[in-house]
């Protein structure tokens, strides 16, 4: 499987990490969580975004995300934990990021990918960029 990390946009493609993933599923499985986040229409102080710059310290993020799956892998007994970060220039509902654990059930998956959520958005070294359609941007914390 494609490991964590930060990835250039369409350098890896979502459906295939996803296919992938479900042909090789682990054998004590019972709950698959993803998330995907997507550019929002509406950013920042609800200003009309127009899209979305992202970029990152790769050495530092993918060190920090390889810390964040092997944690929360190891505190929720979880199978597999991936996150897939994107970087570079997004439309409106074009994915950012990808976010994958698998647990024996949804009780300590569920939990798991809301940390690991959470904690993407803080510890990477990654900087999102709101530019709006008024032409003004804005440096996102999270």
């Amino acid at each position: 499987m494609i490991e964590s990390g930060i990835y250039d946009k369409g350098e890896i493609e979502i459906a295939t990490v996803i296919s992938e993933l479900l042909s090789n599923l682990p054998k004590n499985s019972g709950a698959i969580m993803i998330f995907i986040g997507v550019v929002r229409e509406i950013g920042k102080d609800d200003k009309k975004v127009d899209k979305i710059e992202i970029e990152s310290y790769d050495e530092h993020a993918n060190l920090a995300i390889k810390k964040i799956i092997d944690e929360i892998r190891e505190k929720y007994g979880l199978s597999l934990a991936r996150i897939y970060h994107f970087k570079g220039s997004f439309n409106i509902g074009e994915p950012l990021v990808l976010v994958i654990v698998i647990g024996k059930s949804r009780k300590q998956a569920f939990p798991a990918l809301q940390e690991a959520i959470e904690r993407y958005k803080k510890e990477p070294a990654i900087w999102k960029k709101e530019i709006y359609i008024d032409g003004s941007w804005s440096w996102m914390s999270d």
